[in-house]
């Protein structure tokens, strides 16, 4: 009978603790699959491909707290200081920031902002800093890939004052832009004059 009983009590553990390790398997599941998702969005793509990942994202972050919640498993990515010094997450890699390789203005300013959020989520990845980093890489991306695609803009340089080529009741149009850039005589003033 004293067998019996410890064999149940032995199958009954063994039994709890094979449970505790599938529930940290499905959320570590989830936690990677939501890093995986977070990943390809750095990586770029088109909208169709970009648009899976963000709704894989979105559904696993929503779906990792509450996996841990369920099964009592701690926040992974919440450590305790110990006073020896500065904390070392370990599921957050720190990320490299964007060089500044380009002689526009504006895109420098913008890839500023990027590693601003870089660092921001290096020191302290929470998901405000997360979102935030995202938003302003995913700028630069768009901002290089809209120089890549555009062509050179013409300058536009007046020769004459928009009161000098404007047409009756306050008209704006290509006329009035090569009048005023010396294409063109205003010939509608004339006009409105006589």
């Amino acid at each position: 009978m004293k067998n019996i009983i410890s064999l149940s009590i032995a199958v009954l553990i063994a039994n709890i603790l094979m449970i505790n390790a599938a529930n940290a398997n499905e959320c570590w599941r989830i936690e990677r699959q939501l890093r995986q998702a977070e990943y390809k969005l750095q990586q770029g793509g088109n909208q169709s491909y970009m648009k899976m990942w963000q709704q894989s994202r979105d559904h696993n972050a929503k779906e990792l707290p509450k996996c841990l919640k369920r099964f009592g498993i701690s926040d992974p990515s919440i450590s305790v200081a110990n006073g020896s010094g500065a904390t070392n997450n370990q599921y957050y890699a720190n990320e490299a920031l964007v060089p500044i390789n380009t002689n526009n203005p504006q895109l420098q300013q913008v890839i500023k902002t990027c590693n601003y959020w870089i660092q921001q989520h290096n020191q302290n990845a929470s998901e405000n800093n997360r979102v935030m980093r995202n938003t302003a890489c995913e700028n630069v991306n768009r901002m290089r890939r809209e120089l890549s695609n555009n062509k050179p803009q013409e300058q536009f340089t007046p020769a004459r004052t928009l009161k000098e080529c404007a047409k009756p009741n306050n008209v704006f149009d290509n006329e009035v832009k090569e009048c005023m850039q010396g294409l063109r005589e205003p010939e509608w003033v004339a006009k409105k004059n006589i």
